[in-house]
């Protein structure tokens, strides 16, 4: 049996922590969580991470910065950009590793991004 994938998701707003904690709560993923990008990156150094879901705007480190030292790390992760502030992704974006997802989102499109990202989850 394969082991369930590796989600960490960052975000500064304890409130979107919980909320798409929950919304994976049911799928085949660990979820991991940090409120932090500092912590984040601790966490990326002990073990493998698939998928990084990130808040763009965050006051320690961007979101884009963040994804691109993930990157470095683990090669072949997925990354899953949030923002409230962002009309559109990012550069980094256009990635073939990288998608963007506008705030606020329904649980449906985080979701169907799971699926495009990790599609055995």
């Amino acid at each position: 049996m394969n082991q369930p994938q590796t989600v960490l998701i960052v975000d500064d707003d304890p409130q979107i922590l919980r909320l798409v904690q929950r919304m994976l709560g049911a799928r085949k993923v660990n979820v991991l969580v940090a409120p932090r990008p500092s912590a984040a990156l601790e966490i990326c150094a002990r073990q493998a991470v698939d998928l990084l879901i990130s808040d763009i705007a965050m006051p320690e480190m961007d979101g884009i910065k963040l994804a691109e030292r993930v990157l470095k790390l683990h090669p072949n992760a997925q990354v899953l950009l949030i923002s409230g502030e962002a009309a559109e992704g990012p550069a980094l974006s256009k990635s073939r590793h990288v998608r963007f997802l506008r705030k606020p989102f329904f649980p449906a499109q985080l979701i169907d991004c799971l699926h495009e990202l990790l599609p055995e989850a």
